[in-house]
This record gives structure tokens, C-alpha cells and sequence, in this order.
């Protein structure tokens, strides 16, 4: 009938002319003794205009190979390294699609093969060796070429395709992370975490790097606590690989301020498992989390100044405010190059593929307090966080700004917590907290804003002229001004969140 197969593997990109040279590298080289083939692979996959398998978890390809046709079926596996996948070689005359072997898949396929069309492509030569890497043996692929797409008017995208596959073919998984760590070392390489047909399907739904927009994972409700916090983590690391480029290459502000709510996301999930937890691992991955964001954190205070600033976003603004601005956009640029070098770096490709490790190795299933079902550990979590807040809450001042940042990081972690578990919960009972909620988080994030607008106003104003000085003081009183204003109504939106009912109350 064909192949049924379990797929491991590590997956990344890079700019094309980086991967072609790996071949030929020193490093490469070491690990394959055996001389590489290069081959030309043509591989179309097909879905209907509703992307009904896509909706299913399933995608359907056909790739033709040295002059065989070769139909593979795939779903997602227990992680992001980890893909089923069910494949068949199609002998002439043979119908596309054959069945799978596997009586759901092929139903479905059945169901849809009259609308299934051609909806993406790539064209690749892939040059693949096999490395003997501690007790295992890994497949290196190197694949260069295209990536093609067609919206539903007919209309065409394109894109170069640069990738290295490292697949398991035999021994342990940890042999692959490993490599994976040595790979990034040696060669300029980003890790990657979308299949070739996200990446061209990603063509005609928004750009090459895929969508930008994200929430949060979410804590499945049908399992133990510890496989749903592995699969959510999982997730993380899958959306903080997908928002690299963003940043790398195209340097857009959302880019940044996305990849700092996915790393905070990640912080608070750590940090509400940490009393349930005995090994160490976690909580290293989180402190590695927050040093990134906090490396990315003047790029976004950058970007935030400029563009809500008001007085800034006049076309005629006065002479100390325009040099005020030349300045502030210099100290931006330069913080966003501090921010690609720190996400490009080999620490940051380290650091995603040791968290990729730790949710495939089963550190958390051997936890004892995380055997129990999602929603007791989730009730669990909220309750400790809710109390910090509340006990943060104690120490503030709502008449003084300066003394609510404590708060708004215990919100900010409550409410991260929150939205992970919201699946467990029907909407009706966790809305009214969670709108109180959201409403209290923007509201301290206005006033922390406003607070690092005066900060940054003057340091762009300093060694610019008395004018620019006197622009600074301007923005300054103007957003102490604004927050005084929004301290107030911070506090009323405090009190409203001890009224709203606790919705993890079982």
C-alpha cells in the first residue's frame, strides 16, 4: 500500500546563497563522509478553495521525483519536530489521490476529491547526505528554489526558498537538537518552524513570513495538565520562530512588539508552573526569555514614542521638537539594530531549540503535580496570581504613577495566564473578569507609555540645543500630565476586577 511513517525533524532557513554554501562547508563536510545527491524536486499540493483539509489538520502533496509520482499525506504530530506522515509511490496510469491506508484520512480526501484543486507549489534542488551523529544517524537536506501560490482570482506569488532539513533516521531525537545547536553555530541559519506549504500558502495570505497576528495559545481541556502546557509551549516556540523575519528582514514595529508578548507569554507560563515544578529546566528558558525581550524593549519604546506622540506627528513642528525628532529616530534605528543582531544571533537559535527540546523530551509528563486534568492545575495557577496582584495592588499609590509598574507586571502575567486557559472555560463565564481584565491592562500600559515618553524625550533632546531641551520639557509635562489623568482612572478599574466573579472558582 504505501509508507506510514513518524517524521522527526529539525527544521531551518536562511538567505540562499548561505544555504547552497553549506554543502561544500568545512562543517558539513566533517559529518558526511559519504559524497551528497542532488535531485529536482517538483512537489504540488492540493486543497479545496475552502481549504477544507488545511481546516482538518491534513495536507495532501504530490511531488515528482526522478521521474516517479509519490503522493504523501501528513497531520501534525505530539510536537512541532514531529509530523505523521503516509506515503505512497503511484504507478503509471495510478489515480491521484490513492488511498492512504488510513480509513479517516481517506475518507476525507474521498469526500473532497472533486474540489480538490492545485493551491501552492514549490520547485527545488535538494542536495541530501547523511551525517553519523553521536549514536544516531540524521539526513542533512539542503533545498534551494521557489515557492509558489495562486489566490482563488488565479493570480500568482513567488518566492526564493532556502531551508535545511535535519531529519531523524535512526537513533535518539536529542542527537537531532544537538546538531541543530551545532548547525547554528556554524553557519547564519534561523530556525524554522513552518512546513513549505505554510510558507507558500503564506504568499497569498499575507506575505512570505506568514501572519502577523497572533493569540495565545490556548490549554487543551481533554488532557493531563502536563501534555497541554508541552503542546502550548510548543506553540510559543512555533510563533516566536515565525515572527524572526519579521524583525531580520523587514524590521516592522509589530514584529517586535509581537515576538515581546509571545517571549512575555512564555515568562508568565514559567513563572505560574514554578511552584509546581522540581526541575530547573523551565525556569532557565524563562530567565533566557525575558533577557530577550528585554533586548528588544528599546526598539518598541522607540517605536512607540514616535508614533503616539502627538506633538511629534505635526508637519510643521518648531525647531527644538524637529531636532528632537531626527535625534529620536537615530536612537531608533539603532536600537532596532540592537534587536535583529540579538534575535539573529546563534544564543537566540540556541535558546528556541533547547525550549523545542524541552517540549518533546517529557520533562513535564514526569512531574507529579502536573497529572492531574488541565483545569485543576489552571485554577491552581490563576489563584496564586490573582493573590500577588491583589497583594501588589496593597502597595500602590493611585494617586502617583510611578508607583503602579509593579502592578501592571502582576496584571500583565495574570492576564497572559488567563488567556492560555480560557478553553477551559465557557465565554459567558470568564467574560465580564476578563474585560476588566483587559481594560485594567491597557489602562496601566497607557500610563507606562506615557511615563517612558518623557524619559526618552529627554534623552533625545540631550546635547541638541537648549530648543530641543525646551520640546522635551513640553512632552514631558504633557505625559506626566496624561498619566496623572489615567492613574485616576486606573483605580476605578481596579476596584471593578474584585467585583467581577472568578471565573477558575471550582
Amino acid at each position: 500500500m504505501g509508507r506510514d511513517a513518524t517524521e522527526f525533524e529539525l527544521k531551518f532557513a536562511g538567505a540562499p546563497a548561505a544555504v547552497a554554501a553549506l554543502p561544500r562547508s568545512l562543517f558539513v563536510r566533517a559529518l558526511t563522509p559519504a559524497k551528497g545527491v542532488w535531485r529536482r524536486l517538483e512537489t504540488t499540493y492540493y486543497d479545496t478553495g475552502a481549504r477544507d483539509l488545511e481546516q482538518a489538520g491534513l495536507s495532501l502533496r504530490l511531488r515528482i521525483e526522478a521521474g516517479r509520482r509519490i503522493q504523501t499525506v501528513k497531520r501534525p504530530g505530539s510536537s512541532p519536530v514531529v509530523r505523521k506522515e503516509y506515503e505512497r509511490v503511484l504507478g503509471p496510469g495510478e489515480t491521484f489521490p490513492a488511498p492512504a491506508g488510513k480509513k479517516k484520512v481517506d475518507a476525507k480526501i474521498a469526500a473532497l476529491a472533486e474540489a480538490l484543486r492545485p493551491t501552492a507549489r514549490t520547485i527545488v534542488d535538494r542536495w541530501t547526505a547523511t551525517a553519523n551523529f553521536g549514536a544516531s544517524q540524521i539526513e542533512i537536506a539542503v533545498d534551494l528554489g521557489r515557492a509558489e501560490s495562486w489566490d482563488s482570482a488565479g493570480a500568482a506569488y513567488e518566492a526564493p526558498l532556502g531551508e535545511v532539513e535535519l531529519e531523524l533516521k535512526a537513533g535518539a531525537p536529542r542527537d537531532v537538537f544537538e546538531l541543530g545547536r551545532e548547525l547554528a553555530a556554524a553557519a547564519p541559519l534561523r530556525l524554522a518552524t513552518r512546513s513549505k506549504l505554510e510558507m507558500a500558502r503564506g504568499l497569498t495570505d499575507g506575505g512570505a513570513y506568514g501572519v502577523l497576528q497572533g493569540t495565545a495559545p490556548i490549554l487543551a481541556p481533554d488532557e493531563t495538565a502536563a501534555g497541554s502546557l508541552s503542546a502550548a509551549l510548543g506553540a510559543l516556540a512555533e510563533r516566536i520562530a515565525l515572527l524572526i523575519p519579521h524583525i531580520t528582514l523587514t524590521r516592522r514595529p509589530e514584529g517586535v512588539h509581537q515576538m515581546r508578548v509571545a517571549l512575555r507569554r512564555l515568562r508568565a507560563l514559567e513563572q505560574g508552573l514554578r511552584p509546581f515544578l522540581l526541575s530547573e529546566d523551565l525556569a532557565q528558558l524563562g530567565a533566557r526569555a525575558r533577557s530577550f525581550a528585554n533586548a528588544l524593549g528599546p526598539a518598541r519604546d522607540w517605536d512607540v514614542f514616535l508614533a503616539d506622540t502627538g506633538v511629534l506627528q505635526n508637519a510643521n513642528l518648531p525647531d527644538g521638537a524637529a531636532r528632537l525628532k531626527i535625534r529620536a529616530e537615530t536612537l531608533r534605528a539603532a536600537a532596532w539594530q540592537n534587536a535583529v543582531e540579538a534575535v539573529n544571533s546563534a544564543d537566540f537559535t540556541r535558546f528556541l531549540i533547547d525550549l523545542l527540546e524541552f517540549t518533546h523530551s517529557g520533562e513535564l509528563q514526569s512531574e507529579a503535580a502536573l497529572q492531574a486534568p488541565t483545569a485543576v492545575l489552571a485554577a491552581k495557577l490563576l489563584k496564586r496570581s490573582w493573590k500577588k496582584a491583589r497583594r501588589t495592588a496593597r502597595e500602590v499609590d493611585f494617586e502617583i504613577p510611578a508607583t503602579m509598574h509593579p502592578l501592571r507586571l502582576a496584571v500583565k502575567r495574570l492576564r497572559y495566564q488567563a488567556q492560555m486557559v480560557r478553553g477551559l472555560y465557557a465565554k459567558d463565564q470568564r467574560a465580564e473578569f476578563m474585560t476588566a481584565l483587559s481594560r485594567l491592562q491597557e489602562g496601566l500600559g497607557r500610563i507606562n507609555d506615557a511615563a517612558t515618553a518623557g524619559r526618552l524625550a529627554e534623552a533625545a533632546a540631550l546635547g541638541e540645543g537648549e530648543a530641543a531641551m525646551r520640546a522635551a520639557g513640553f512632552i514631558s509635562g504633557y505625559m506626566a500630565a496624561e498619566a496623572g489623568a489615567g492613574a485616576r482612572y486606573i483605580a476605578g478599574e481596579w476596584n471593578a476586577i474584585p467585583k467581577a466573579k472568578r471565573f477558575w472558582r471550582i
